[in-house]
């Protein structure tokens, strides 16, 4: 009776933590938005974009935008003319450039900027230009949005996950797989078990780290 209780407090607790992982994975990074620079800013609705309370825009209306950010607040509006857009700053700044669905480009199809390249001075970052954000302001147009990780990575750090479990749970099982045949007494010493666990427990660490999300936001 006690052997079956803990049987189920440990698949309830292997559950609960995989939920967990994958919640956290879809919330950090599958939401959609949009990145400025290096740093990705949430949508949050269809008028806001944030990345913190003090970092974010807001869509004024169709062609107008009001950028938050920790050095001020400036609005910027959108004219369009066949595929040429037109950035207007409040603060008298502009900046022109044609659309090619990845990044704003001059006459020639030369990018105005390298995308999502933030340099730093003295562990300073130096303020994003106006042709990042207008970048931006650009996918927030068109509605091209993007995350900061993908599906098919979650379901990665699931495979880990219980691949990492059962290396626990069974490492004789998993070690011999597909190779019993080879071996007369296929099973393990203690060390060898202990070592295979302890892979085991690598692994499930790192298939909660991917499936979290935690991975892919040190990656960027």
């Amino acid at each position: 009776m006690k052997e079956d209780r803990k049987k189920r407090i440990f698949f309830i607790t292997v559950v609960f933590v995989a939920a967990v992982s994958l919640f956290s994975g879809w919330y950090f990074t599958l939401r959609k938005g949009i990145y400025i620079a290096d740093t990705f800013y949430y949508k949050i609705n269809q008028e806001k974009y944030a990345h913190s309370r003090s970092d974010y825009i807001e869509v004024l209306s169709k062609h107008s935008y009001k950028i938050v950010s920790k050095s001020g607040e400036r609005t910027v509006s959108l004219t369009s003319k066949e595929n040429v857009l037109s950035f207007s700053f409040s603060d008298g700044t502009s900046v022109t450039g044609l659309w090619n669905g990845e990044f704003l480009t001059d006459s020639d199809g030369l990018p105005l900027e390298y995308e999502n390249i933030q340099i730093t001075v003295n562990n300073a970052p130096v303020p994003v230009s106006d042709t990042a954000y207008c970048q931006a302001l650009c996918r927030i147009h068109f509605g091209d949005y993007e995350t900061v990780s993908a599906w098919h990575i979650q379901i990665f750090g699931i495979l880990i996950y219980i691949w990492g479990l059962v290396s626990i749970l069974y490492p004789d099982n998993v070690y011999f797989f597909l190779q019993r045949w080879r071996f007369r007494d296929p099973e393990l010493s203690e060390t060898g078990r202990l070592l295979e666990q302890a892979g085991g427990a690598v692994l499930t660490i790192m298939g909660i780290a991917i499936m979290s999300g935690i991975m892919q936001m040190l990656i960027h």
